[in-house]
C-alpha cells in the first residue's frame, strides 16, 4: 500500500536529513497517502511554517496517477525550487511536475501545481470565453490545497464580479438604444454613492433601483455579452437560496465608482466542488476545535476525516500570575492582560497610548503593534514616532531588528514570515471582522435573515484564527517573547476563554511589575 511506502521512504529520508524533521511527519504523511488511495477526503490542521509540507509532496509525488496541488504563487516558487528537486534527487522519483493555470491534457498522469484562484475560476466558470476546449480539470483527480486559512477569502475574490467605468461604457455600445438611460443610472448611483460616509458600502433599497433596469436589460438580452456581462447574467434573477450582494467602492478625488457583486456566503458554490473529487485541505488555525465543524460549514464541506496537529502538546497551561523560576526557564511566549477601558470607550486610547509607551521603553528589540482601525493606526504611529523616533515604521519598508512596526492584521499575517520575531507582539483590539467591510456586513446580514449564530459562527472562529496565525512566529522562536493583549474584553467577555484557549499553552502574567523581573 502506498501508505507503508510513504512511510518507510519518509522514515529513510529524515534518517538522512534529521533538519527536515518534524514531530508529526510521519502521521501526517500516512493520512494523506490514505487520503489518496481510498479518495477520502481530510481536513488537516498544522502549525504555522512551512515544516508540514514534506508530508504531502511526497505521497503527491509517489502516487501512480495524477494529483493537483493548489497553493499560492510564492510557495509554488519554494517547493519547485527547493523541496521537490531534492526530493526527486533523493529518493529518484520520476513523476512529471508541472506549472500552469489549467489542465494540459487528458493524458496528463503528473503533479500539476496550480494557484488557488486559477484553479477556483476554472471551477466555478467552466464555459467562460477563451478557455480552450477540453482543458478543464477532469473530475476525481486528487487535490491537496495546502494554505487553507485563506480559502474562503479566495472564494470570495472568485466569485465577486466587477464592474468599472469602461464596463458601463461597454454596456451603452451594446443597447445603443437605452444608451442615455443607463448613463443616467450611473450618474444617479454616483450621486448617491459619494454622499455615503465610508468610501466601500453595501448598496441600500434606493441604490438598487437605480441597477435594476440595467439588470433587466443585460438578464433578457438574448445575444452575446462580454465579460463581466455574460456572468452578472447567469446570476439573475437572484435566488434566495443563493444571495448574492451588491456593494460599492467609491473615489471622492474622481466622482467615480465601482461595483462589486458577491456572494453573501460562498458554501453553495463550493460545496459543488468538494463533491467532483476527493481533496485534502491543510491550513494553519482553521476552528477553534479538532473536528473544526464551523469551518466545514462556512467552506460547504462534505463529511471528511479532521486531523489537528498543535504546536505545544504537552506543555502545561497557567491561568495565573507565573512564579519567577518559571519565567525563566519558558521557551515560547508570555502572556499579558492589563484591564484596560473596552475600545469603544472614550478613554481607550489614552490609555493604549499609555501602556504601549511604558511596555517599549522596557524591551530592546524588534517590535510589533498590531492596529487595524485605520484612525487609530494613525495616532499610534504619530504617537509613538514622537517618543521613540526612527524606529517607528507604520505599514511601511520592512524595519530592521530594533524597530517598532505598527501595522494592520493584514500586513502581520503577509510578511511574518520574511520578518524577525518580536519580542513583543502588542494587540491593541482583538480581530473581529469588521462590520464597515461591507461584504463582512452583508454576510451577518444573511446569517441574521436566516437565523445562524452569526457571532460565534463567523466572527469570534475567524478572530481565533487571526490571534493564533499572529502569535505563530512567538510559539516557534527560542527567545522567550511577550503578546500582550491590550482589548480587555478578552477577559471581560465570556468569549475571551475561547480565544485564550485558541493561543494555546501560555503563561498568563496579569501584574505590569512582573513583566521584565
Amino acid at each position: 500500500m502506498i501508505e507503508v511506502e510513504v512511510h518507510q521512504q519518509l522514515r529513510q529520508l529524515l534518517r538522512q536529513s534529521p533538519e527536515a524533521s518534524w514531530p508529526h511527519q510521519l502521521t501526517m504523511a500516512r493520512m494523506v497517502a490514505r487520503g489518496l488511495r481510498l479518495g477520502r477526503s481530510a481536513l488537516i490542521q498544522v502549525p504555522s511554517g512551512g515544516q508540514h509540507r514534506l508530508s504531502y509532496l511526497l505521497p503527491a509525488l509517489m502516487w501512480p496517477t495524477a494529483t493537483l496541488l493548489c497553493v499560492p504563487a510564492a510557495v509554488q516558487a519554494q517547493i519547485l525550487g527547493e523541496e521537490i528537486p531534492w526530493l526527486q534527487r533523493t529518493l529518484q522519483l520520476h513523476k512529471p511536475v508541472l506549472q500552469k493555470d489549467r489542465w494540459p491534457d487528458a493524458d496528463f498522469q503528473g503533479l500539476l501545481l496550480v494557484d488557488p484562484l486559477d484553479w477556483l475560476r476554472a471551477r466555478l466558470y467552466p464555459t467562460t470565453a477563451g478557455r480552450a476546449a477540453g482543458t478543464e480539470v477532469p473530475t476525481g483527480i486528487p487535490l491537496i490545497i495546502d494554505g487553507a486559512e485563506d480559502l474562503e477569502d479566495w472564494a470570495y475574490q472568485a466569485l465577486t464580479l466587477t464592474l468599472d467605468a469602461n464596463d458601463w461604457q461597454q454596456l451603452r455600445q451594446i443597447f445603443p438604444a437605452q444608451a442615455e438611460q443607463i448613463a443616467q443610472a450611473q450618474v444617479s448611483l454616483a450621486i448617491q454613492l459619494l454622499r455615503r460616509p465610508l468610501s466601500r458600502c453595501l448598496l441600500q433599497v434606493d441604490e438598487l433601483i437605480h441597477l435594476e433596469p440595467v439588470l433587466s436589460w443585460v438578464a433578457h438580452h438574448p445575444g452575446w455579452l462580454p465579460d463581466p456581462w455574460a456572468q452578472l447574467r447567469q446570476r439573475i434573477p437572484n435566488p434566495p437560496d443563493q444571495p448574492w450582494l451588491w456593494w460599492a467602492e467609491t473615489n471622492r478625488e474622481t466622482g467615480s465608482f465601482t461595483l462589486h457583486n458577491s456572494p453573501a456566503a460562498p458554501q453553495q458554490w463550493l460545496a459543488s466542488i468538494w463533491a467532483t473529487q476527493p481533496v485534502v485541505i491543510i491550513g494553519e488555525a482553521l476552528d477553534l476545535d479538532r473536528q473544526a465543524q464551523t469551518y466545514r460549514q462556512r467552506l460547504g464541506l462534505p463529511d471528511l476525516t479532521p486531523l489537528q496537529f498543535s504546536s505545544g502538546e504537552g506543555w502545561s497551561r497557567s491561568g495565573v500570575a507565573a512564579p519567577r523560576v518559571e519565567l525563566e526557564s519558558w521557551q515560547g511566549f508570555s502572556l499579558y492582560l492589563p484591564r484596560l477601558p473596552l475600545p469603544n470607550s472614550p478613554l481607550f486610547r489614552q490609555h493604549l497610548l499609555q501602556e504601549l509607551k511604558h511596555l517599549l521603553s522596557r524591551v530592546n528589540g524588534f517590535v510589533v503593534v498590531l492596529v487595524s482601525d485605520q484612525p487609530l493606526q494613525a495616532q499610534v504611529g504619530a504617537a509613538l514616532a514622537a517618543e521613540f523616533g526612527s524606529r517607528v515604521r507604520v505599514n511601511g519598508a520592512l524595519p530592521g531588528n530594533h524597530s517598532i512596526l505598527v501595522c494592520d492584521w493584514h500586513y502581520w499575517l503577509q510578511h511574518k514570515a520574511s520578518l524577525p520575531c518580536p519580542v513583543l507582539l502588542a494587540v491593541a483590539t482583538l480581530p473581529f471582522p469588521s462590520v464597515e467591510d461591507p461584504r463582512v456586513a452583508g454576510r451577518v446580514q444573511h446569517m441574521q435573515r436566516t437565523r445562524q449564530d452569526w457571532f460565534r459562527q463567523y466572527l469570534l472562529p475567524v478572530a481565533a484564527g487571526q490571534l493564533q496565525r499572529a502569535a505563530a512566529p512567538l510559539r516557534q522562536s527560542s527567545e522567550s517573547s511577550l503578546m500582550a493583549i491590550l482589548d480587555s474584553r478578552i477577559i471581560a467577555r465570556s468569549y475571551g476563554a475561547a480565544l485564550l484557549s485558541a493561543l494555546g499553552p501560555s503563561l498568563r502574567i496579569e501584574q505590569r511589575s512582573r513583566l521584565f523581573v
